[in-house]
């Protein structure tokens, strides 16, 4: 029996090529796919690897500025100040790469304010940014003066992507794929800034990063899911975070953000390379800078011990023991060793820590024998107002017997005045005791003169009591007595006899030629009239209204021989002053 064999029409052609049409179109989409998903294993991996950057140059630039706030006590020197103006420009090309690049790195400002102006001491800064003399990001704020540049740069960058350089599924073998391998010198940011910063102050997650709250506990490993959520969060392109998520699968899109993020990544490690080489030469100049000064600083310090010893030494002479705690000596003296014994002491003058440790012995002492002389200073003063105190008490007890002894003598002499002015109303008659010269012919030897009454002489009982009764009329007054006459020699007596007639005594007889009378101005004529007879002093009859020879300004002294016998004054203690004042 034939087989039956059917015409070969065109319906069967034609689903036979279809058939063949859609498996072709099925390989080509499977082959599609797996290039889409290696392309996107890449760029992944190239996310985690700039994670890895970004997390370097976070602790690079943490290092960085913990040098330059060390470096900043030392910022006056040139080669300290070259070496912070090469970092501030390096962590600014880092700063604005990141910046770029839309990779949030959450260190801030490396450098102190003082550094923003420094001047480069040598041309190594490198890229359109190493001149930015701030760290500040404001792209906004420097893209005119950077425009031409990176406009340059930037067509480069898209001529290289249009020439179709495709990222194969292969790691490349590229000096940007080790972190560390390459030129040490930062390249040029071949992109220009957006004008919309999308840097953050705030931290962002990291894959990498493990929270402090869960290290005793292991974590889970995540899921592939949450770890391309986790890469998407690391730039902040909307693009690329569509191609870490999986979610592009136009191979052209997913090679140009990995070309982005591995040119990224390597511009963040030649920046962490170049800020780490800057920080070294800052750390390394900022410690010889430092060792120098802390060197100079010794030597005027133990330059300077001598003095402050032979200070501490004049204080102990000077206070003699006066001080209220002797302990406090005791502790000047031993505090004056302690310093003295540091002028001998060996150092290495290169070690450092050696000489900062010196240092610190040095100013330790220093301080000790500050505190050690104020401490005496302190109790000397106390034993200055406690002996002032004491003197004091003394004077006032001396001071007050001699007023009571003054006031008893006074009260004596005044009742011996008295009597004899009762006694002698009529005046002075005959030769005073103790006076062997005649008449008008006492030499001033003899005589006394008077404080208040300068060119007149009495004879010295006379004037002793005359000047009692100045000092009560001043009190009373305001005023001292006011004498127009006194002694007369007898040349004196003849001139006034001749001019007066009558009124003057013949000369040779008058009072007024032993010393024992004067003549008064009107006001203290009536006050001794009134109150000399306290004083042994009296107005005489014959001159008194209705005398013989009326005179109201003449008045007689006629006690002689009688004195207060006052007590010679206490002997009263000084204040004592603080030897250390001033």
């Amino acid at each position: 029996m034939r087989k039956l064999h059917l015409p070969f029409r065109w319906q069967t052609a034609t689903v036979f090529a279809v058939s063949c049409f859609l498996g072709g179109i099925a390989v080509s989409l499977g082959l599609h796919e797996q290039r889409v998903g290696s392309a996107v294993e890449e760029a992944r991996a190239q996310a985690r690897l700039l994670d890895e950057e970004r997390t370097q140059l976070e602790e690079t630039l943490a290092k960085a500025r913990a040098v330059s706030e060390v470096s900043e006590s030392v910022s006056d020197e040139d080669a300290v100040a070259s070496a912070a103006a090469e970092l501030t420009q390096a962590a600014t090309s880092a700063a604005y790469a990141a910046e770029h690049h839309h990779v949030t790195v959450t260190a801030t400002a490396v450098v102190p304010p003082a550094w923003a102006s420094a001047p480069l001491g040598v041309e190594t800064a490198r890229g359109p940014f190493a001149s930015t003399p701030s760290l500040e990001i404001d792209p906004s704020a420097v893209l005119g003066q950077v425009e031409q540049q990176l406009a340059a740069q930037e067509q480069e960058a898209d001529d290289t992507l249009d020439a179709g350089a495709i990222v194969s599924a292969e790691p490349k073998a590229s000096a940007f794929t080790d972190p560390r391998a390459g030129e040490s010198e930062s390249p040029s940011p071949s992109v220009t800034p957006s004008s919309e910063p999308t840097a953050s102050a705030e931290p962002t997650a990291s894959p990498s990063a493990t929270p402090e709250a869960t290290e005793a506990t292991p974590a889970a490993e995540p899921t592939a899911d949450e770890e391309a959520a986790a890469l998407a969060e690391i730039v902040a392109d909307t693009e690329v975070a569509k191609v870490l998520r999986g979610e592009v699968d136009d191979l052209d899109a997913v090679t140009a953000a990995t070309a982005q993020l591995e040119k990224a990544a390597a511009q963040l490690d030649a920046a962490t390379r170049r800020i780490e080489g800057t920080t070294a030469v800052l750390e390394a100049a900022t410690a010889e800078a430092a060792l120098e000064r802390s060197n100079v600083s010794l030597e005027n310090k133990i330059d300077a011990i001598k003095g402050l010893a032979d200070s501490a030494k004049g204080m102990v002479h000077a206070v003699d023991g006066k001080v209220e705690k002797k302990s406090t000596l005791a502790d000047l003296r031993a505090a004056r060793e302690d310093l003295l014994a540091l002028r001998d002491v060996e150092v290495d003058r290169e070690d450092a820590d050696a000489v900062d440790a010196v240092l610190a012995d040095v100013e330790a002492a220093t301080a000790g024998l500050e505190e050690a002389e104020q401490a005496v200073y302190d109790s000397h003063a106390r034993w200055v107002r406690t002996e002032n105190t004491r003197r004091k008490a003394v004077n006032e007890k001396r001071m007050a017997a001699y007023e009571r002894q003054v006031d008893q003598a006074t009260a004596s002499a005044w009742g011996q005045y008295a009597a004899a002015a009762a006694a002698r109303q009529a005046g002075w008659e005959g030769t005073p005791t103790g006076i062997s010269y005649s008449n008008g012919m006492v030499p001033s030897s003899q005589l006394c003169s008077l404080s208040f009454s300068p060119g007149n002489q009495l004879q010295c009982d006379a004037a002793e009591a005359l000047e009692r009764a100045d000092d009560d009329y001043y009190a009373q007054t305001g005023r001292h007595l006011s004498l127009s006459s006194s002694y007369r020699s007898y040349g004196a007596q003849v001139a006034t006899k001749a001019s007066k007639g009558y009124l003057a005594a013949t000369p040779g007889t008058s009072n007024h030629g032993w010393g024992m009378a004067a003549d008064f101005d009107p006001a203290s004529a009536a006050w001794i009239a009134a109150n000399g007879d306290r004083y042994g002093w009296v107005h005489p009859l014959w001159a008194r209204v209705g005398g013989s020879k009326p005179e109201s300004w003449h008045m007689e002294f006629v006690a002689p021989g009688i004195t207060a016998n006052l007590p010679s004054e206490p002997k009263l203690y000084s204040m004592v002053r603080n030897t250390l004042k001033g």
